[in-house]
């Protein structure tokens, strides 16, 4: 295995936007799991269950793979690096834009 700071810039920036996505996912998921509590909690229409549990899963699946990337090199991490910003897009996707 090859030493971090032997790595090309390009593939230390990939693993910081992926970082900076599985973060933000799973603040987004906290966020969320904090709204459907409140409103649980005050009898308000919150986002849904469905809603929480696939942003919770999003963020697991993101945060796993970005420390798969940010543990190996090559090909592996580029593609779990992948994963992350997919994770993210689908997200946002089903359940902010559609």
């Amino acid at each position: 295995m090859t030493k971090v700071e032997a790595e090309p810039r390009a593939l230390k920036a990939w693993r910081g936007v992926g970082g900076c996505v599985a973060v933000g996912l799973a603040l987004l998921a906290l966020a969320l799991i904090g709204v459907q509590v409140y409103a649980g909690v005050h009898d308000l229409p919150g986002p849904g269950v469905d809603v929480v549990v696939g942003h919770v899963v999003a963020a697991a699946v993101a945060v796993v793979a970005q420390v798969v990337a940010d543990r190996r090199t090559g090909w592996v991490a580029g593609l779990c690096g992948l994963a992350v910003l997919v994770a993210g897009a689908a997200t946002l996707w089903f359940y902010w834009w559609a």
